[in-house]
């Protein structure tokens, strides 16, 4: 890449804009990553000021599910609380990714009545399969929930309540709200890039034999190399998967994308990175051998941490670049919702609203996590743990950047196919093996056949 990407956006706009929208690969694979210690200080909220009987199914007990992952990590410590508080017993099963993600898929076909309350993995499925419980008459039943004090539509991030939305129904409760983000290394680059141009220049200053200019995920993984590269793709104009619902993988904007994000891997890049997730990445940049990295913003706590970070005071989170004035980087939404063949729906909700409630989202926001609701973000704790300016500027980004794109493809039903074959295209376009307008045109002809076009 001797010289600077300067591609026209105007140029561009002839070309298929296809979106895409669900699954729960989240920022993917940040479910096991390490953002921040888990706090143990009790919970601070005056829950007996909510106008409801949390005594009312005392005495029930309910299992929830979940693989490990920062938020959940951050809420068990306080579940004797939530038992002293409303008589519930709440028994936790919490597995690795690659195992949970096979297990409640299978257990939720086989209609378990267990667990009551899950993560959801791929919503889109979960949706389309009946194995998640509408939210919207717990929320309206003043006898389950006091609206003013769970202030769910004023305080829940817009694009998180949108994306636990499907034809305008709640089916989850977003737990953490993740943005696309890019990390540096002050010492190397000690201004935020702003556009594309300024991504390569600073690559290109930063790279050196002791550290890399740039490290993005690589790996052929669905759960990984799709998940940054949207932020490219969505910036440049494209989609993923359309809002008529079709692939739109092979899009002139999209090979554009693919184009500069395997040039700066390539030429930028750490040594193997083509077999990099967000793992490598993250302890790569954690060590300082790497410059920049674009990825979730969840990540900010534990590079922030000097417990898990040596560049814990040298690390900061800026917005994702832009190209001709836009922004559009990659959101997340992990979720959690209410096994639709539970016996315990009632205790069920009040345990997924007590975890989702404002104190709750504070602590785990004070733990390192990236919360789903606007005030946990506005409270001295968590600008401690993060920077007052990092937590401006990923604030920032979560309330006014586009998450649309995003929803279109990781909510659709069968994008767990369509980004296996684009984690495989992300991974060849790195390594070299093929062309990006080759690899997409590939990709998009997978795409159709996975959705019987």
């Amino acid at each position: 890449m001797s010289q600077l990407y300067r591609p026209n956006r105007r140029s561009f706009l002839g070309g298929g804009l296809a979106l895409g929208a669900t699954l729960a690969l989240s920022a993917c694979g940040a479910s096991s990553s390490r953002s921040g210690s888990t706090t143990t200080k009790a919970l601070t909220g005056d829950f007996d000021s909510a106008d409801i009987d949390w005594k009312q199914f005392s005495g029930t007990e309910i299992t929830f599910s979940a693989m490990s992952h920062p938020w959940v990590n951050a809420i068990q410590p306080h579940l004797k609380e939530f038992t002293e508080l409303t008589g519930i017993t709440v028994k936790p099963q919490i597995l690795g990714e690659a195992q949970y993600v096979s297990k409640i898929a299978v257990t939720l076909a086989g209609e378990s009545t267990t667990p009551d309350v899950y993560l959801v993995y791929q919503l889109g499925q979960a949706v389309s399969s009946g194995w998640l419980e509408p939210l919207d008459t717990y929320l309206d039943d003043p006898k389950l929930t006091d609206a003013a004090w769970y202030d769910w539509k004023n305080d829940v991030f817009p694009g998180a309540q949108s994306f636990a939305s499907t034809d305008g129904t709640p089916y989850v409760a977003p737990i953490t709200t993740e943005v696309q983000v890019v990390y540096t290394n002050t010492d190397h680059v000690p201004t935020g890039p702003k556009t594309f141009d300024d991504l390569v220049k600073a690559a290109a200053a930063a790279n050196s034999g002791d550290v890399a200019g740039i490290g993005m995920r690589a790996v052929a993984n669905p759960s990984e190399a799709p998940w940054p590269y949207a932020g490219f793709a969505f910036t440049h104009g494209g989609y993923l998967i359309d809002p008529d619902g079709r692939p739109a993988l092979d899009s002139a904007e999209n090979v554009a994308a693919l184009t500069l994000y395997s040039d700066l891997l390539k030429d930028y890049g750490p040594k193997g990175v083509t077999g990099w997730g967000w793992l490598e990445n993250n302890e790569s940049m954690g060590q300082g051998r790497q410059a920049m990295w674009t990825d979730t913003s969840t990540f900010l706590g534990g590079l922030r941490d000097p417990a898990t970070s040596q560049i814990a005071d040298k690390v900061a989170a800026h917005p994702f670049v832009s190209l001709d004035g836009a922004s559009i980087p990659n959101f997340w939404f992990w979720t959690a919702g209410i096994n639709a063949k539970s016996k315990n729906k009632g205790a069920a909700w009040l345990f997924l609203q007590w975890a989702t409630s404002k104190p709750l989202a504070a602590a785990a926001g004070a733990a390192g996590t990236s919360p789903a609701r606007a005030s946990a973000w506005e409270g001295s704790t968590i600008s401690k743990t993060l920077g007052q300016d990092n937590v401006d500027r990923v604030l920032g980004s979560l309330r006014t950047a586009d998450a649309t794109p995003m929803a279109l493809a990781w909510k659709h039903e069968r994008w767990a196919e369509i980004s296996d074959s684009l984690a495989r295209t992300v991974n060849a376009a790195v390594a070299g093996t093929g062309s990006p307008a080759d690899l997409l045109r590939s990709t998009q002809q997978d795409a159709l056949k996975a959705i019987g076009s």
